[in-house]
């Protein structure tokens, strides 16, 4: 009798130790596979909240342009005329700020190149003079 409590006690150790086993095996797996659903829930959720951005800018630049729209036949003459004469403004600014951005590239490319001259013209002090054929 005393054996077979001895054996009984054993296999329920057994038991214990099996069950165990068992228990990190599946924890190991499910472990994996709530890491490979929450990874591929992420993803998902990335591609969602993209097309949500994506559809959002698409209405607001919709709607944008209809209250352009609208605004634009609510105008009555006077306001058309005053439109145009603003929209004439802007352009004449526009062009002179070209103009302008043009005139110092075109100053900044000169004085580049009178430096450019006057290097190519500088008297060495260990008695050589560089010339580049072009003077005297």
């Amino acid at each position: 009798m005393l054996e077979d409590l001895g054996k009984d006690l054993a296999n329920i150790a057994m038991a214990g130790v099996g069950a165990i086993a068992i228990l990190t095996e599946k924890a190991v797996e499910v472990g994996k596979v709530c890491a490979e659903k929450g990874a591929e829930t992420l993803e998902k959720g990335k591609a969602a909240s993209e097309e949500l951005r994506r559809k959002g800018e698409q209405v607001a630049a919709e709607r944008r342009e209809k209250a352009r729209q609208d605004y634009l036949e609510s105008l009555d003459a006077a306001g058309r005329e005053e439109l145009r004469r603003k929209l004439a403004e802007l352009d004449a600014k526009e062009a002179a700020e070209k103009a302008a951005a043009e005139a110092a590239a075109a100053e900044a490319a000169a004085a580049e190149a009178a430096e450019r001259t006057v290097e190519d013209n500088v008297i060495d002090f260990g008695g050589e003079h560089k010339d580049d054929g072009q003077g005297e």
